[in-house]
C-alpha cells in the first residue's frame, strides 16, 4: 500500500504560491481504498490532513483461474470512488491523485478496469510499480518524521506486497518491493482456522526465502557506524501497534505516529494470534474486520 501522504508531499507547491490549496490523495491497495484530504500551506511549505475515508472491497480475491480482477469487485471499487469523489468535493479539493499498486498491477485485465474508471468518473488513476510504491512511501515517511540524519529501515506490509526500504535525511538507499501481502499469504498459503504448527512454520520459511533478496539489498547498503532505527507502516503495523497501546497503555493515543514497542511484545502477540480462530480474533479490541480472514 502507498502511503498517501508522499503523493501530498510531492504536490506540494513553491514559496512563490500566494494561497493554500486542497489536495486528495486515492490509493487502490489489495485490500482497501484509501483516500486522504491535506490542505497545503504553501508559505512554510508543509500540510496537515484534514479527511480520510476507507472502503474495504479486496481487489485482491481475484479469479483464481485468470487471475483477472472480479467484474462485482470492480463495480465495488468505482462505487467506492465514486463516493470519495463526492466527498472531495464538499472539502472544494483542487485535484485529485490516484494510483494503484500490486492487485491491479498484475491482474490480466487491471488496465481495462482503469480504463473503466476514467470513463465512468472521469478521474484518472496511475499505475506504479512495486519500485514506485517504495519510494512514495519512504517520502511519506520522510514527511511525516524527524529522521535527524540517521538511515531508517521502513517496512510496509500491505495486501498484496511488502517494501523493504532503508533511507536517510537526504535520499534513499534501497527501495524492494516483494510478492508477500497480508492478503495473498492469506489466501494462498493458509488452509487452517486456526493454523496449525506446520502451516505455521511453512509460512515463516516462505516468508523468510522471499524477502532474502531484499534483505541483502538492505544490509548491503548499511554503513559502518549506522545503527539504522525501524519504522512500520500500513494497515497492519497500525493495527498491531494500536492492539499493544490499548493494552499496555490502557488507551489509543489519537496519533499513534512514533508510537514504539519492543519487538519481544510483537513476538508475544504473534504467538497469541496464531493461536486463535477467526472469531477469536475479531473479539479483540482493535481489530479491523479488514484483516480478518
Amino acid at each position: 500500500m502507498v502511503d498517501l501522504v508522499s503523493a501530498s508531499r510531492e504536490m506540494i507547491p513553491t514559496p512563490m504560491a500566494e494561497h493554500q490549496r486542497i489536495i486528495a490523495a486515492i490509493d487502490l491497495g489489495t485490500n482497501s481504498l484509501h483516500m486522504v484530504i491535506v490542505r497545503v500551506e504553501p508559505t512554510l511549505p508543509s500540510f496537515s490532513i484534514i479527511a480520510r475515508e476507507k472502503e474495504t472491497v479486496r481487489l485482491g480475491d481475484r479469479d483464481l483461474e485468470t487471475g483477472n480482477l472480479k467484474p462485482k469487485i470492480m463495480e465495488r471499487a468505482i462505487a467506492a470512488l465514486r463516493r470519495f469523489q463526492e466527498v472531495a468535493k464538499t472539502f472544494d479539493t483542487e485535484t485529485i491523485i490516484a494510483v494503484a499498486t500490486s492487485a491491479t498491477r498484475e491482474a490480466p485485465n487491471g488496465r481495462d478496469f482503469l480504463q473503466d474508471i476514467e470513463v465512468q468518473l472521469g478521474l484518472k488513476v496511475d499505475l506504479i510499480s512495486g519500485q514506485e510504491e517504495a519510494r512514495r512511501i519512504y517520502l511519506g515517511v520522510l514527511s511525516g518524521m524527524e529522521f535527524n540524519n540517521q538511515p531508517h529501515t521502513i517496512i510496509d506490509i500491505g495486501g498484496g506486497s511488502t517494501e523493504i526500504i532503508l533511507g536517510d535525511s537526504y535520499q534513499e538507499r534501497t527501495l524492494t518491493s516483494t510478492k508477500i501481502g497480508a492478503v495473498r499469504l492469506t489466501s494462498e498459503l493458509i488452509t487452517t482456522d486456526p493454523i496449525n504448527p506446520i502451516e505455521f512454520e511453512y509460512l515463516q520459511a516462505y516468508i523468510r526465502g522471499m524477502l532474502e533478496r531484499s534483505v541483502e539489498q538492505v544490509v548491503a547498503n548499511i554503513q559502518f557506524g549506522d545503527s539504522p532505527r525501524l519504522v512500520g507502516t500500513s494497515g497492519t503495523i497500525e493495527t498491531i501497534a494500536a492492539i499493544h497501546a490499548r493494552e499496555h497503555l490502557g488507551f489509543v493515543p489519537s496519533t499513534l505516529n512514533g508510537y514504539q514497542f519492543p519487538l519481544r511484545d510483537l513476538r508475544e502477540l504473534v504467538n497469541r494470534f496464531r493461536c486463535l480462530n477467526n472469531i477469536e480474533r475479531s473479539a479483540i479490541p482493535g481489530m479491523p474486520e479488514s484483516v480478518l480472514r
